[in-house]
């Protein structure tokens, strides 16, 4: 009922934690299909086939080339069956239970343009560039609505500062989409790039980036859990081409340092993570604290 699509580079010990967070908190259906796209290094790729031996039930895509878009578009054009489709990045937590069916009914049955596990009531704040700010939903009676029976939260993004994560519609971060939508933008992007070089895409970054030409163009409205389930834990930095999330600022650990501890056969249990109150879609977890 439901496709998962995890973006990984060179960070097995966090992409492992990431799987275990999903296996053990996604439910309400057997229909989960979980397909990493990996782009890693060569110094990380004895590390990668231990992951594909410890997660037989994950498909693993190596991203060739330079298209991130193609990668994709490759991938979704292979699906049978057109579930839901989900975006996660490998330092991204599960940290409560998602009900599938939940996710599919708001779907099915509203005309919001995503499903966002990362968002809810309890998001309040913002971090930009090293900085902090206020970042709360618009709570207009015509403009959001929540929906208690269900647990789900709507609003309208249009009605909120551009920029800001309650009119972010369009990220690949604990985002659902319809597979029709995900698959129609990707199909343009990929047509695009063709004639314009500048637009390829080689990280999740630059896919975002590309994504958000269809904001306008997309129903305003937004979904979500009462209270957030997923969060981006920016422990470390792998790419070079965007420096404008903060990382490493609280609990940093190198990609190095966590390439040993995965090597020695250490791994992070889920449940021994301090999850803190979260505010912010973007927060540092101390995720070295459920090594063992």
């Amino acid at each position: 009922m439901i496709t998962t699509i995890i973006f990984s580079k060179d960070r097995p010990l966090q992409l492992d934690l990431c799987l275990k967070s999903i296996n053990k908190n996604l439910v309400g259906s057997d229909a989960i299909t979980v397909t990493v796209i990996e782009n890693y290094s060569e110094k990380y790729l004895g590390a990668l086939e231990t992951l594909q031996s410890e997660h037989p039930e994950v498909n693993f895509i190596k991203q060739h080339g330079s298209s991130l878009f193609k990668c994709i578009w490759a991938y979704l054009s292979t699906q049978r069956a057109h579930f839901p489709v989900v975006f996660f990045t490998d330092d991204g937590i599960l940290f409560k239970e998602q009900d599938v069916r939940t996710i599919c009914n708001v779907l099915e049955q509203t005309d919001c343009v995503t499903y966002s596990m990362r968002m809810g009531l309890n998001v309040v704040r913002r971090e930009h560039q090293g900085m902090s700010y206020h970042d709360k939903i618009c709570r207009s009676p015509s403009k959001s609505h929540m929906d208690q029976e269900n647990r789900v939260l709507h609003w309208d993004k249009t009605v909120q500062n551009y920029g800001n994560y309650w009119s972010y519609s369009h990220s690949v971060d604990g985002h659902v989409f319809r597979w029709n939508d995900i698959f129609d933008w990707t199909d343009m992007l990929c047509t695009l790039s063709c004639h314009h070089k500048n637009l390829e895409a080689k990280t999740p970054n630059d896919y975002e980036s590309a994504l958000q030409m269809f904001w306008c163009s997309t129903a305003p409205w937004m979904s979500s859990p009462l209270q957030s389930c997923y969060v981006n834990s920016p422990n470390n930095r792998v790419s070079d081409n965007f420096h404008e999330n903060s990382s490493g600022d609280t609990y940093y650990c190198s990609p190095s340092e966590t390439l040993s501890l995965y090597e020695e056969g250490k791994r992070i249990k889920l449940l021994n993570i301090p999850i803190p109150h979260i505010d912010c879609p973007h927060t540092e977890i101390d995720i070295m604290k459920g090594i063992q």
